[in-house]
């Protein structure tokens, strides 16, 4: 019996180890190139509460930092050279294309994914709850 909860014991701590180890080449990943940060607007603050209130999620909007990308209508990240909007989680920010940081639209699916904390498109959020105050799942964020 002790042997086996000491092997069980170091298979979680390596576990542990790994996800640790993820986790911190993680927070590593680089803005998208060219991105340069900027004081959102105040009108970002009354969208921010909007998709509070859709989503029904309550987040701190001071805590999520802002870039933008100067001079284009999109920016590459990863594989994908078609991107508007692009929320990190890793560093708790939002980066737009130069062209789009007044678009209320994009600006607040973005900040849906903030306040989500997820990269993906829930419906019941990006369709059911906040669908008619955000960009659509099917254009690229």
């Amino acid at each position: 019996m002790r042997l086996k909860a000491a092997s069980s014991s170091r298979l979680f701590a390596g576990v542990l180890l790994v996800l640790l180890i993820s986790a911190c080449k993680s927070t590593t990943e680089p803005l998208p190139n060219g991105a340069r940060p900027f004081a959102p607007p105040q009108t970002y603050q009354t969208w921010w509460q909007e998709v509070e209130s859709c989503s029904g999620i309550a987040g701190n909007f001071g805590d999520v930092s802002w870039y933008y990308v100067p001079d284009v209508n999109v920016f590459t990240v990863g594989a994908n050279p078609n991107v508007a909007g692009y929320w990190q989680p890793y560093h708790h920010s939002v980066t737009l294309a130069g062209s789009k940081i007044d678009d209320p639209d994009l600006v607040r699916h973005e900040m849906l994914h903030a306040l989500l904390k997820l990269a993906g498109h829930p419906v019941e959020y990006f369709d059911q709850r906040c669908g008619s105050i955000v960009t659509s799942p099917n254009v690229d964020s």
